[in-house]
């Protein structure tokens, strides 16, 4: 059997030979999940050219092909090339015997339309929402377009024969589904999880001195919606006693410009180090392991994998309340997405009270136990061979 796989993702072709890459983890190690189930894998989604392709990661793989869209920008470029993304949709769809797409995602809402239209099933797996991917972006534009893309969203999960979340809940109740077949595995791939990990955070915790608190952050830095003003807005309100203490991380790719002037609006400058990007596994691993808290203050999310990375070093973390989060932190822990008057405290908290950051690291690290990859796998697993045998 062969499967077509649908998103938007924005993959990088490399302009002196052409081979794809990737930002993200759709990558040459994703594609094995559905190759243990079909024959072949063709992949639309988008593309654009880079000279400098050391900071992706391979995305080809045998009996992978990809079609991609290189002049598909994103934005009203969808709309505007609507007819011409519909034809290599239609003409893609006619060859596959299993179509998968990835939700939130245009060209996907695309793509389920013409299914329904034709009564073709398909697969829905849901992992964001489109209204808080849209309302959180950043200018007008995004915001007006924020219903249509729920509403159309809602309509294309509604209607697949099987649906799978990245939550246990959260986006269930958001985009409910008539599906037959429906399982929830996170993307999150944590192998194995070391045990010495918790013994070495209690002892950094038994250290801990009040004069050096080390705060990380990761994700791409020039995206706006992941909550860095709120942030660093939190940072520039605490008192001076822990405020001159704190030193904050971030680490990802992407153009520094709009974090800068986040940096200079709040006055912070001086407490922030701007890391660039760091290599998947041990980098990041190394540096959870030196932080004394991981925050993470999107107002836009699926799962957050690296809120669940960092509970599998055993690192106390503060996030916002935002989409599947709450399914891993506990409720005190937790801010309204843009709430930096509560985050101020949250971390004035967790600074004062070392018995607090013990529980936190403890809790943290038995609840990421739940998101091993052969945990999830199992369920990915058993959800595809269903697809497969009915479909």
């Amino acid at each position: 059997m062969k499967a077509l796989f649908i998103h938007d993702h924005p993959f990088i072709k490399d302009e002196k030979n052409g081979t794809i890459y990737t930002s993200g983890n759709l990558n040459s190690i994703l594609w094995e999940r559905y190759l243990k189930h079909f024959d072949s894998i063709t992949v639309i989604g988008r593309c654009k050219l880079e000279s400098d392709i050391s900071r992706y990661h391979p995305a080809e793989k045998e009996n992978v092909t990809f079609k991609l869209f290189d002049n598909v920008a994103g934005g009203a470029d969808y709309f505007r090339k609507r007819r011409q993304i519909e034809t290599r949709l239609i003409e893609e769809i006619k060859k596959h015997e299993i179509i998968i797409m990835r939700f939130p995602a245009t060209i996907s809402v695309f793509a389920a339309e013409y299914c329904i239209k034709n009564g073709i099933k398909y697969v829905a797996e849901v992992v964001g929402c489109s209204w808080d991917a849209n309302w959180n972006y950043g200018g007008l534009a995004p915001k007006l377009l924020a219903p249509y893309s729920y509403f159309k969203m809602k309509k294309a999960v509604k209607h697949a024969s099987a649906s799978i979340y990245v939550t246990k809940e959260f986006l269930q109740k958001r985009y409910p589904t008539r599906a037959s077949i429906i399982e929830n595995a996170s993307n999150v791939i944590i192998k194995d999880i070391q045990e010495q990990a918790l013994p070495n955070r209690l002892l950094r915790i038994d250290n801990f001195k009040t004069n050096a608190i080390n705060v990380g952050i990761i994700g791409n830095i020039a995206v706006r919606y992941k909550g860095y003003d709120v942030l660093l807005k939190a940072i520039s309100n605490l008192p001076d006693n822990i405020k001159n203490s704190v030193k904050i991380q971030f680490v990802g790719g992407g153009d520094p410009s709009y974090l800068k002037s986040l940096i200079e609006r709040y006055q912070v400058t001086k407490h922030v180090t701007i890391r660039g990007k760091l290599k998947a596994g041990k980098e990041i691993f190394d540096f959870i392991d030196n932080l004394d808290i991981y925050i993470h203050p999107s107002k836009q999310e699926g799962l957050p994998r690296v809120v669940i990375e960092a509970m599998s070093r055993a690192c106390p973390v503060l996030a916002s309340s935002v989409a599947g989060t709450p399914e891993l932190l506990a409720a005190e822990f937790l801010h309204a997405p843009g709430d930096d008057k509560k985050l101020t405290n949250d971390i004035i908290k967790v600074v004062k009270d070392l018995p607090l950051k013990k529980q936190m690291a403890l809790d943290n690290f038995e609840r990421s136990k739940e998101y091993l990859f052969e945990v999830l796998e199992a369920r990915r697993e058993r959800f595809f061979r269903k697809v497969k045998s009915t479909f």
